[in-house]
């Protein structure tokens, strides 16, 4: 192996590590300071569904690479505790759709609110030009994992 390519590997490795980390952390300041009580594949699911509004169970299954089963049983905790509301297709009765409940509604805005105060620290720290090149490297970052 050569320096170089040593050099990359090593890279590859931190930037990994970096990626873990920085995710670790937005969830737990997240978690913290929205204070609903999730697991993890809870809080996945209200992501999708409020970054995809009308979803269905299908949808989200493919989305999170789970069974439709797994995705029904969450659905249905999350139903319960009133986090979310299903909505029957008018064209076909069989389907239905997954929107916010009441107490989706209050979560997506403590949500929005967290991450207005990150963009605030975004902007506090960072410059445009740093912003720019990070988002163009994350989405640049994003494609290639996406090819895997």
């Amino acid at each position: 192996m050569t320096d170089n390519s040593r050099t990359n590997e090593n890279i590859a490795t931190k930037i990994n590590q970096t990626l873990e980390e920085l995710w670790l952390l937005l969830e737990t300041k997240e978690r913290s300071y929205t204070n609903f009580q999730l697991n993890n594949q809870q809080y996945t699911l209200l992501t999708l569904i409020i970054r995809y509004p009308s979803s269905t169970p299908t949808m989200l299954a493919e989305i999170m690479n789970i069974t439709k089963s797994a995705i029904s049983q969450q659905l249905v905790k999350l139903e319960a505790e009133g986090y979310i509301i299903r909505k029957q297709h008018t064209d076909d009765k069989r389907a239905f759709s997954v929107e916010l409940g009441e107490k989706g509604l209050l979560y997506k805005k403590e949500c929005d609110l967290f991450m207005q105060q990150l963009s605030e620290k975004y902007y506090a720290n960072l410059s445009l030009e740093e912003l720019t090149n990070f988002l163009s490297a994350l989405q640049k970052l994003t494609k290639v994992i996406d090819k895997l």
